[in-house]
């Protein structure tokens, strides 16, 4: 179901809201303030680009969107774990420079 309206349908809605219940209730690590500016990092980036995620992984939207949810808001979740903690993501970029 490809919906072009701004407001989304309510598939694409509810695999949003689920992708980010799942994240949040998963890890533990950040203030009820960073939690919600992940949140709203995650529904942006579902907004903006699950059409093309749709496209290039050939998917529906509505998985498309929670992909993306699930990406956008791990990334700013590691941001922000890192400006916290920079010795955390020394670790990690370690951990992908191994060959």
């Amino acid at each position: 179901m490809q919906d072009l309206s701004p407001f989304r349908s309510l598939d694409f809605w509810i695999a949003v809201i689920v992708a980010l219940i799942v994240k949040i209730r998963t890890t533990r690590q950040l203030s009820p303030a960073k939690v919600m500016v992940t949140m709203i990092v995650g529904i942006g980036a579902a907004g903006v680009s699950a059409d093309y995620a749709a496209q290039v992984f050939g998917v529906p939207l509505p998985i498309a969107a929670a992909i993306v949810t699930l990406t956008a808001e791990g990334a700013m979740r590691w941001l922000l774990i890192g400006i916290n903690d920079p010795k955390q993501i020394i670790e990690l970029w370690r951990l992908w420079r191994k060959p």
